[in-house]
């Protein structure tokens, strides 16, 4: 895949680049180191997974809690070590789309296209968060580099190696890297001149080393009931009304926020020359490394729902296609223009609650985009005074995000809190390794949002009130939480 010409980006764009890499990367860790804003109740989820690294968890594999738990060996518990690994998964990300732009292109592509991920808005937001998201991208950057290697390489063992480790590696991040090895085969039935190239052996080589990685993750679910697969299955939702249009607006309009405003209606323009564009090799590539995931979570969307960052992967070869298809057509400077816009816009948001203040806007209910991340630090320490009121008791919740949070918020960590459920079904994580199972010595101090208990104390043989735990965020929003001491229980 030979390269096109371009004016380069300095003498060493590489070396530029990597130090723009390093100061956006101490930026966010400082601004992470800032932040303060509780975990979400996913990320306590993550982090009490990653107290016990397994193989599989309920609604994930296992890579994220595996990040954390290493996080946690170098920086500690707090929440900005928890959400470290997501910082660095995006700089490596884009460090390997800088190499996959430059192979394919040149330098000056290479250095723009790593700027245009690193800066995306989305990667902005999710690298202040831990989700399964950063390294699911870090392994499609290393996958689509090993690619456009494999594929030009005349001993292209080493790449297709890589490649495998990639894959399987990302299906231990999400199983949404399945669909990097469908978008590749799409690519390949269209492309016989790379797909005579390939040798059974590199192929046979890469899925052995992909499935190898992977089967763990498969023989957990065998264990404990397919239980993730089942989880991403019901994510899907597709049993209700045939049709959702609006959805599927809310979703194409949410695409502007997670590539950019600019580099997704570029994209959106495109389209209609679509089919001279896939001449190109090496755009072929990258579309059909891009185009079918948007394809899918649209029609997803349209179909039942699909959250805004479901399509992101798409975004990996999707900054070196816009990249490349601008700077050939002379409209780079729409590239830079966007790594300007997303950084301002990430600066804005990093800064939300002093731009609200520098603008006279009130911080309220409705203007607070992270009301939902406060007050957990405080109900915590409230749980925990009731826990060492009552040292013989147990922590018990009825709700999944409640238990998470707990989990996290309270000190000493609650280990053995235990999640109410008298119904055998597995709904949730907690059901599936927490689940009540006391007995007529038990004492549990319980939380929950519910009001009225009765159906719940009436398994018990003492229920008592210990009181409202209230939080209140903003006039007209608050944590409302209500606890009570149970005791004896009789059974569900």
């Amino acid at each position: 895949m030979d390269g096109i010409q371009g004016r380069q980006a300095g003498r060493n764009p590489l070396g530029l680049f990597l130090a723009i890499l390093f100061l956006i990367t101490v930026w966010r860790l400082l601004v992470l180191a800032g932040s303060p804003y509780n975990l979400s109740f996913d990320e306590a989820q993550y982090w009490l997974w990653s107290l016990a690294p397994d193989w599989g968890y309920y609604s994930k594999p296992p890579f994220v809690a595996w990040s954390i738990a290493l996080s946690a060996q170098v920086c500690g518990d707090a929440e900005a070590c928890v959400r470290l690994p997501s910082t660095f998964a995006y700089a490596l990300g884009s460090l390997f789309v800088f190499l996959a732009a430059r192979h394919l292109f040149n330098a000056s592509i290479a250095f723009w296209s790593g700027l245009v991920f690193l800066t995306l808005p989305g990667v902005a937001y999710s690298s202040m968060l831990v989700t399964t998201d950063p390294p699911l991208l870090m392994f499609w950057a290393v996958a689509l580099f090993a690619t456009v290697r494999a594929l030009d390489d005349d001993r292209p063992v080493l790449w297709w190696a890589l490649l495998g480790i990639a894959i399987g590696l990302g299906l231990l991040a999400k199983y949404a890297m399945i669909l990097f090895p469908v978008s590749l085969g799409l690519f390949l039935a269209s492309s016989p001149q790379y797909r005579k190239r390939i040798a059974w052996k590199s192929a046979a080589l890469c899925a052995a080393l992909a499935l190898l990685l992977y089967l763990p993750n498969f023989f957990w679910n065998a264990a404990n009931g397919f239980v993730s697969y089942l989880h991403t299955k019901d994510n899907a939702n597709l049993g209700g009304p045939l049709f959702h249009p609006a959805k599927m607006g809310e979703f194409v309009l949410s695409q502007f926020a997670v590539f950019g405003p600019l580099l997704f209606a570029a994209l959106l323009l495109f389209l209609p020359g679509l089919k001279r564009h896939l001449q190109e090799p090496r755009l072929r590539l990258l579309a059909f490394m891009a185009l079918p995931i948007l394809l899918l979570m649209t029609v997803e969307s349209l179909l039942s729902r699909a959250n805004a960052n479901w399509a992101a992967p798409a975004y990996v070869a999707a900054s070196i296609l816009m990249t490349a298809w601008l700077a050939e057509s002379g409209r780079l400077f729409l590239v830079r223009l966007s790594v300007v816009l997303h950084v301002v816009v990430a600066s804005l948001v990093y800064n939300y609650e002093a731009v609200l203040a520098m603008a006279d806007v009130p911080l309220t209910a409705k203007t607070d985009i992270a009301k939902r991340l406060k007050g957990w630090t405080e109900v915590g320490r409230d749980v925990s005074a009731l826990l060492a009121a009552h040292p013989a008791s147990r922590l018990m919740s009825d709700d999944r995000k409640l238990m998470a949070s707990l989990s996290y918020y309270v000190r000493p960590y609650p280990l053995n809190a235990a999640k109410w459920n008298p119904s055998p079904v597995i709904r949730d994580t907690f059901d599936l390794n927490n689940r009540f199972m006391g007995d007529d010595e038990s004492r549990v101090v319980f939380i929950t949002e519910r009001a009225d208990i009765a159906e719940i104390a009436q398994r018990f043989a003492t229920a008592e009130s210990l009181g409202p735990i209230q939080r209140e965020i903003h006039p007209g929003f608050a944590i409302e939480l209500h606890a009570y001491l149970l005791s004896g229980f009789k059974g569900y």
